[in-house]
């Protein structure tokens, strides 16, 4: 298994199994990613020999950041790409040319990490081919995945909850390897301010 970038709630699952005393292993198998991605992620965001989730979280988000493609899409953009993938079934790269020619620098490899992270499926099904998922769900949880009923697409969101604003949340839920327990998180968008609880 390849080393891949962990979320918010895996850097938080990582600290709780340090402190709970559990080894390196265990708690790669509880978050369903190797131990050699574990230990990677120990050595590079430790400060003063300590693991701090937040810090770690904020360090890696610092690196991304550095990247070339990895700045943030304004809202409004983000709203239109998305716009011409769902209501113009255009590609992704027929929108990032278009939009580079409005004077908007995106990239398609952008709106395909974009597709991909939605893990409903509504944005891939707008493409004109099938998508293949770098990130194998059902490797992380056997049970089946299914759409909420009468759920809010994302692409009706509000243009003013891009994030800017308090009050703001996003709701999610990690479930251990073989579907044995389960982390709730709350994410207030604009703060960070991150609520988890075990369930």
């Amino acid at each position: 298994m390849k080393y891949k970038q962990l979320t918010r709630e895996q850097r938080y699952a990582i600290s709780l199994g340090l402190k709970e005393g559990k080894t390196q292993k265990a708690i790669a198998l509880q978050i369903g990613v190797s131990a050699s991605t574990v230990s990677r992620e120990l050595r590079r965001n430790k400060s003063h020999r300590v693991y701090s989730y937040s810090l770690a979280d904020e360090m890696s988000r610092e690196r991304r950041e550095r990247l070339p493609g990895n700045r943030k899409i304004p809202s409004a953009i983000e709203k239109e790409a998305l716009r011409l993938l769902v209501e113009e079934d255009w590609s992704p790269m027929q929108i990032s040319g278009y939009l580079k020619r409005k004077g908007y620098k995106i990239s398609h490899e952008t709106l395909y990490r974009r597709i991909r992270a939605d893990f409903s499926g509504e944005l891939a099904s707008h493409c004109r081919h099938k998508m293949k998922y770098r990130r194998h769900i059902s490797r992380l949880c056997p049970t089946k995945v299914t759409n909420i009923p009468n759920r809010t697409s994302i692409r009706e969101r509000p243009l003013e909850a891009d994030g800017t604003r308090f009050g703001d949340w996003e709701m999610d839920l990690i479930v251990g390897k073989g579907g044995k327990g389960a982390i709730l998180t709350l994410t207030e968008r604009s703060s960070n301010l991150l609520l988890m609880e075990k369930l």
